[in-house]
């Protein structure tokens, strides 16, 4: 299609904008590497096999703060999955009127409130019922499961933090997934409904058709929570240990930064050892929300279009 002068010029006009957000993306990772080559060239490869948290004696180790990121992380995924899933489709299929804008109304705005407020209710509330509710009785009755084989103490945990987590995802993830869902052609369902499908056997059809997209979603809410600061640091418990047991405290990247960024200019190589764990998890999150994008790029073209 020939593009008249005014598109042209449309186009051309948003190039600059384009490039500067770009620009600041790239520069974002080369600051960080850039902070991080100290730390590197100090420590090596140990950096990231060790876990350990030493600034007066020079000692360091992150391998507990990653894993803790990623591990909460995966929680928050199987956590929002199961929720946004339901609400998405409930929205969807069930819901109609006014009773449907009330409820997405809803949804939006428990996405635009402040992760504050997620912390300060998963510390008091969430995390206590939890640890009485879900972690004693699990490992009281399955203590010779690895993942549950520490006692809960105070509750504040790798699983809280995740659970935590899981829950103020949920709204990004369902308007992902709810977007997807509705954007699937109208004749797939009244092709269902032609051959005489159920209301199950069509949602389910629609879904099978909507995978990608659905996996999409809980990568790019994977890749959310990876840099999810307030939530992690108020609920994980804040510890420097590295242990199977999902009940036992933590520590993820973000935590650690926010707890020991403002005295690590006191120690050689501890800020720059910061900037070398938020370098991983960033590079992480570009990664898995490239290749989300990529999947509903490509989902779009063979489904909606």
């Amino acid at each position: 299609m020939k593009k008249s002068k005014r598109d042209k010029l449309f186009f051309t006009s948003l190039i600059p904008f384009s490039i500067s957000l770009l620009s600041t993306l790239l520069l974002l990772i080369f600051l960080l590497f850039f902070n991080s080559v100290e730390s590197l060239s100090a420590h090596g490869v140990s950096l990231f096999v060790k876990t350990v948290w030493d600034p007066e004696n020079g000692v360091y180790g992150v391998l507990g703060p990653i894993l803790g990121t990623i591990i909460t992380s995966l929680i928050s995924v199987s956590v929002s999955l199961i929720l946004s899933f339901s609400l998405a489709i409930t929205i969807a299929e069930y819901l109609e009127g006014y009773l449907k804008k009330i409820v997405s109304s809803i949804l939006e705005f428990m996405g635009g409130l402040p992760t504050i407020i997620y912390a300060v209710w998963a510390s008091k509330y969430l995390v206590p019922f939890l640890k009485n509710n879900v972690m004693e009785p699990l490992h009281a009755s399955l203590p010779f499961i690895p993942l549950f084989s520490c006692r809960p103490v105070t509750g504040f945990s790798i699983f809280a933090a995740g659970v935590a987590l899981g829950i103020s995802i949920v709204p990004y993830v369902a308007a992902i997934i709810l977007e997807a869902y509705e954007n699937i052609p109208l004749i797939y369902k009244e092709a269902c409904y032609g051959i005489g499908a159920t209301k199950y056997e069509a949602i389910k059809t629609l879904l099978s058709l909507a995978k990608p997209a659905i996996i999409a979603a809980l990568i790019l809410g994977f890749a959310r929570s990876l840099g999810e600061t307030t939530i992690a640091a108020l609920t994980i418990g804040n510890s420097m240990t590295l242990t199977p047991c999902l009940f036992s405290p933590g520590y993820t990247v973000s935590a650690l930064v926010a707890s020991q960024f403002a005295n690590a200019f006191l120690y050689q190589h501890a800020e720059s050892v910061l900037y070398a764990s938020m370098l991983v998890t960033t590079l992480i999150s570009i990664i898995l929300s490239l290749y989300a994008s990529k999947l509903i790029i490509d989902w779009r073209s063979r489904v909606v279009v």
